[in-house]
């Protein structure tokens, strides 16, 4: 049986204590914690995870402008560098093995006049390659993601991701799938998991809608056969979320608790009622 978590950058302002009671009680093994290393508290996590008997199974890379690693700009750049060494400290410190990293800004969905598409590309392969060797020094690998085209514009699909892993050409460097952008990128996704199998870390669950699993049309029992198939043996990580235009609106808007209950209870039974009819 795979290990399920739930990431918790999705449930926008909810106090942390209530997050870990929720996966509790839907039978959650693990948490995946947003990448926010200059605002969490790591001793309240710490003792939430010892309290509940959760484990952190990786950490949700957050990338806003500020935190562009294909920019020109060298501050910026270096601010980014920045933020993916300090949240491989953060990693370090609450267990996760992973960090997942999107090489370009979301919610840019086309290059900078001033930067474009080649450039932004040999930019964010640079730039990850460098917090690359701080992240192998403290034992811990970065997870690219590739997000659909309507939420950003440089790694879209498993293809161009595993592409660009390949240019980063770094050990502590590969890749995540997300069920969500794949029913928007992929032809096929058994063939896409398939072609990045010696690089997969790590996998988000979500609907086609970006609900919880189940009530959309995503073909998950393909997807977890395939997984078995090529011997993926990592945890199964729930990224659902209401119906908002920007993804990271989440994490600033008033938490609709009852809705994420209700999403993590769906979830879950129906990966596990999915998972044990996989031959």
């Amino acid at each position: 049986m795979y290990q399920y978590s739930m990431t918790q950058w999705i449930v926008g302002n909810e106090e942390m204590e209530y997050s870990f009671r929720r996966l509790k009680k839907y039978g959650y093994d693990g948490i995946e914690f947003a990448a926010e290393p200059y605002s969490l508290d790591v001793s309240l996590l710490q003792e939430l995870m010892k309290k509940y008997g959760i484990f952190c199974t990786s950490l949700c890379g957050i990338f806003p402008e500020e935190r562009d690693l294909t920019s020109d700009d060298q501050r910026i750049a270096e601010t980014a560098i920045q933020y993916l060494k300090d949240s491989v400290d953060l990693a370090a410190a609450v267990g996760a093995p992973y960090m997942i990293v999107v090489p370009s800004p979301v919610g840019r969905t086309k290059p900078l006049e001033s930067c474009p598409y080649e450039k932004a590309w040999k930019n964010a392969v640079k730039n990850i390659r460098t917090a690359a060797d701080y992240a192998q020094e403290k034992g811990i690998r970065f997870a690219v993601e590739a997000i659909n085209r309507y939420e950003t514009y440089l790694v879209n699909n498993l293809t161009s991701a595993f592409t660009f892993v390949k240019d980063v050409n770094h050990p502590a460097v590969g890749l995540m799938a997300d069920l969500f952008h794949m029913s928007l990128e992929e032809r096929s996704i058994p063939d896409s998991l398939r072609m990045i199998s010696d690089y997969l870390m790590h996998v988000h669950i979500a609907d086609n809608t970006r609900e919880a699993a189940g009530l959309g049309s995503t073909d998950f029992k393909a997807a977890l056969r395939t997984l078995k198939g090529i011997g993926y043996q990592g945890p199964l990580t729930m990224e659902f979320l209401p119906r908002i235009a920007d993804p990271y609106a989440a994490s600033d808007m008033g938490t609709l608790s009852d809705m994420m209950d209700l999403y993590a209870a769906q979830a879950i039974n129906y990966m596990k009622i999915l998972e044990n009819s996989v031959e």
